[in-house]
């Protein structure tokens, strides 16, 4: 049976990605690669659990500076 691939079907509101604007993007996107990575073979479900709790960790951690800003930063 053939792999099947993500592939891009189009662009919608196209603009530079960036932490400040996107973090809820990122966050998605980085937790998907580290699962796509340990479904590979290339991370251990050790490496990637604890890849993963890094991950949400930085997110609390942004969350947290957030709303400290005033939802701005």
């Amino acid at each position: 049976m053939q792999r099947q691939y993500a592939s891009l079907d189009r662009i919608e509101y196209n603009h530079k990605i960036t932490r400040d604007t996107d973090f809820q993007f990122l966050y998605r996107l980085q937790g998907g690669l580290l699962l796509a990575l340990r479904e590979q073979g290339r991370l251990s479900e050790t490496q990637y659990r604890l890849a993963q709790e890094r991950l949400d960790r930085q997110r609390r951690d942004w969350i947290k500076k957030l709303h400290q800003n005033g939802g701005k930063l």
